[in-house]
This record gives structure tokens, sequence and C-alpha cells, in this order.
């Protein structure tokens, strides 16, 4: 009988690589830092350590939670800082990385649905994509 993967079990096979794609947001979180944007750098510290807390043991509760609560709140923090944006050329960058992490986030959910362990790269990417997203964000 063959046993069908649930996305519980993916998580805990391959938390280890979603682990360590989180340090690049401490990676945002530094730049930010760098460039004296307060506000910016606090939430990618926030993000980063929800994200490492849940990807170092993922579990489905309240770790899980605060972790896309930060995540979706980042997403309305770009659209904001979207706005602020003085530069064309940087308001599309930052609309077309948002656009592929919410496309790459439901290809994953398509693949986890299939029980397919590719959905792991997507998540890391999204994770990398954070750096380029606060580049844009931040260099003005």
């Amino acid at each position: 009988m063959i046993k069908k993967m649930s996305e519980y079990d993916s998580s805990k096979q391959y938390s280890k690589f979603l682990f360590y794609s989180s340090f690049s947001m401490a990676l945002s979180m530094i730049i930010s830092y760098i460039l004296n944007d307060l506000y910016i750098s606090l939430y990618f510290l926030f993000l980063f350590l929800s994200s490492i807390n849940h990807w170092r043991k993922p579990e489905y509760g309240i770790r899980r939670n605060i972790d896309l609560f930060m995540v979706y709140l980042g997403g309305s923090i770009v659209i904001l800082q979207c706005c602020l944006l003085k530069s064309e050329f940087n308001r599309f960058m930052v609309v077309s990385i948002l656009f592929n992490c919410i496309i790459f986030f439901i290809i994953e959910y398509i693949l986890v649905y299939f029980n397919s362990n590719k959905w792991v790269i997507l998540h890391m990417s999204i994770h990398l994509y954070s750096i380029l997203m606060v580049l844009f964000i931040l260099i003005n």
C-alpha cells in the first residue's frame, strides 16, 4: 500500500531547507537597517523571527499562524510602500515581484494538493524574493 505524503509530513521533511532560506529575511533586515529605514527593518526582524521559529519545527498552530500573519502584513506594507515610491521603474519592479510571489504561492498550493515535493523550491524562492523587494523599496 502506498502512503500519500501530507503537507505536514512534507513540511517536516524539507524544513531544514526552508529554515536556512529564511535567513534571507535577516539579510533584508540588515540592508534596511544600514539604509536607516527603522520600520522596514523591524518588520523584517519580526518576519525573520517568526519564519525561523516556524520552520525549525513546522507544526500547524500558533507559530504558523503568527508567521502567516507577518507575511500578510508584509504584503500590505509592500502595497503601501509601492504607493510612496517616486521612481516608476521601482514601482513596476515591486509590483512585479509581488505578483511573482502571489503566483508562486498559488502554484505552491497546487503542488501541495498533488503531493509534489517541488513546492519547497517555490517557497524558498519566495523567501529569496524578499531581498529583492527590500532593495527596490529602499533604494529609491
